[in-house]
């Protein structure tokens, strides 16, 4: 394992992140980039979860609405992570930061959505419903950000 420093262009704001040295580790590249991926949403989601639960009890905010205003948090740690790391891209932070947001936009309706109804309509603690409001959305973002959001610029 290595710890890499990542410069996030703000003076106040170096994030170090320990990643796994995959040269030892005999994966296809899809596997590796993929538990990238979710490495890196592990840590977004730690965001977002940390924001749901306050805001939720300590702030008394309704679960739907918390889990948005984590997931928007959660989504700008994600965006800078896998842009650095998980893709390596070699896209403008203005095309790809417009594709990660569309992408996001389309996750949090999703993850709102599974929220919402799982606590409201099926009973859920609003915890639960968020793990599964997750699994679905990392399919979602891990596929759409590969093919589309940070996918090889044609030369």
């Amino acid at each position: 394992m290595t710890v890499r420093s990542l410069d996030t262009g703000i003076p106040f704001l170096k994030l170090n992140v320990t990643m796994l040295n995959t040269t030892q580790i005999r994966r296809s590249p899809l596997v590796t980039q993929f538990l990238s991926f979710v490495w890196v949403g592990a840590i977004a989601t730690a965001v977002q979860y940390t924001i749901l639960i306050g805001l939720v009890q300590i702030g008394g905010a309704r679960p739907a609405l918390a889990s948005g205003v984590g997931y928007a948090a959660g989504a700008t740690v994600n965006y800078l992570l896998n842009y650095h790391y998980t893709f390596a891209s070699n896209r403008s932070h203005v095309q790809a930061v417009v594709k990660f947001f569309a992408v996001a936009v389309v996750g949090l309706i999703v993850n709102s959505l599974i929220v919402a109804f799982a606590t409201e309509e099926l009973g859920i603690f609003y915890v639960l419903a968020q793990v599964a409001a997750t699994g679905v959305v990392l399919v979602w973002n891990f596929t759409a950000n590969r093919l589309w959001t940070f996918g090889s610029v044609r030369q």
